[in-house]
């Protein structure tokens, strides 16, 4: 089963920003881009990404240490490096860093294709495990992605199509940010819903779900499910 994949694209080239959007649109099915290192950062706590492809020279901060900011945020995030670099260095420090691939400019195509092929394979097969996965919430609170079931204690949780829609959202992207325009867009596909309707929505999870913290929210950010742990 194919899985709706996104993207963060980080290059300061606008030609080449543009080409790689387009050629990488056939893999992805959501590419976001930027041209600083400050600006995909802000991008990558704001939604969650399949895959970050970043330059090395960036300006203002360096794409290494942009990398660095995001793997202690998120250690198994899946990033690959692209540079005009070849120096032993950098390849060094990326791959200290827990990156997937290192590619050189300018590209060879089949190998670009071929480490495309790949990645999106492996986080298909990510996503796949996930969802098969029971994912604890709490000591004492489950969900299954798969079943869309919610258990605290042993005890099945009765959830109205909203709350499930919701959930499963936020399931999706467990310890990141959801914003309320798209919890918005996938739970009522209306745009026209007020922040209120949503924010008795979230209670009436908040307290279904039984533990502190469990769902928070920041202004401008969204809505975040705080979880343990996927086993």
């Amino acid at each position: 089963m194919q899985h709706s994949l996104s993207l963060l694209l980080v290059e300061d080239d606008a030609s080449l920003l543009e080409e790689l959007t387009i050629f990488l649109s056939d893999f992805f099915d959501t590419i976001d881009v930027s041209t600083n290192a400050e600006d995909a950062y802000e991008k990558f706590l704001s939604a969650p990404y399949d895959l970050i492809i970043t330059d090395i020279k960036l300006p203002r901060q360096d794409g290494l240490s942009f990398i660095e900011k995001i793997k202690k945020n998120s250690p198994l995030q899946m990033v690959i490096v692209i540079s005009a670099y070849k120096e032993v260095d950098y390849f060094l420090k990326s791959i200290e860093l827990g990156i997937y691939s290192f590619l050189t400019k300018p590209f060879n195509s089949q190998q670009l294709i071929n480490t495309m092929i790949k990645a999106t394979l492996q986080i298909n097969h990510l996503h796949t495990q996930q969802n098969n996965s029971i994912v604890i919430l709490d000591q004492n609170t489950t969900y299954s992605p798969s079943t869309k079931a919610l258990h605290v204690n042993n005890i099945a949780q009765e959830l109205t199509v909203k709350e499930e829609l919701l959930l499963a959202l936020l399931v999706k992207h467990v310890n990141h940010f959801v914003r309320n325009e798209q919890i918005i867009q996938e739970v009522w596909q209306n745009d026209t819903i007020n922040s209120s309707t949503l924010r008795a929505l979230v209670k009436r999870i908040r307290d279904k779900l039984g533990y502190d913290n469990a769902i928070i929210n920041l202004k401008n950010r969204g809505y975040k499910l705080n979880s343990t742990k996927i086993i």
